[in-house]
């Protein structure tokens, strides 16, 4: 064994406090990237005023409306297609800063980690010295 039980504390912290940050960075870039890629946030934006699923009348089709009936229907469509885009990119924005405010609250815990075990573990012992006493 190359490490004694007594350095395991130390090795600890020092990684606690080193390496696991870049580990911890590392991690809110890939769940960031995952949740900007599972909204596509990029492409709605891109095709913001695109007609909804590229449905569109063409105006060569017999009856509807005429000219003045393809212009509203390609109008409805592109509509739709906005207001869903806009839905979906705002659910990938919210979902964005609920994961950051949330990865801040756990960098916040992981700065005072050991601290808090190290005192609910002493408070343990305390604990158990008091009911024996």
């Amino acid at each position: 064994m190359s490490m004694s039980f007594f350095q395991l504390p130390l090795a600890y912290l020092l990684w606690h406090y080193t390496s696991a940050w870049a580990d911890i960075a590392r991690l809110y870039t890939t769940i960031s990237w995952f949740l900007f890629h599972f909204f596509s946030i990029k492409i709605l934006l891109a095709t913001l005023f695109a007609p909804w699923k590229r449905l569109r009348d063409s105006g060569k089709g017999h009856g509807g409306g005429g000219f003045l009936g393809h212009i509203i229907i390609n109008t409805i469509t592109r509509v739709v297609g906005l207001g869903l885009r806009l839905i979906t990119i705002g659910m990938g924005v919210a979902s964005l800063v609920l994961f950051s405010f949330a990865f801040l609250l756990f960098l916040f815990f992981w700065l005072f980690a050991p601290l808090i075990i190290i005192a609910l573990l002493v408070g343990g012992i305390l604990g158990i010295i008091e009911t024996i006493a």
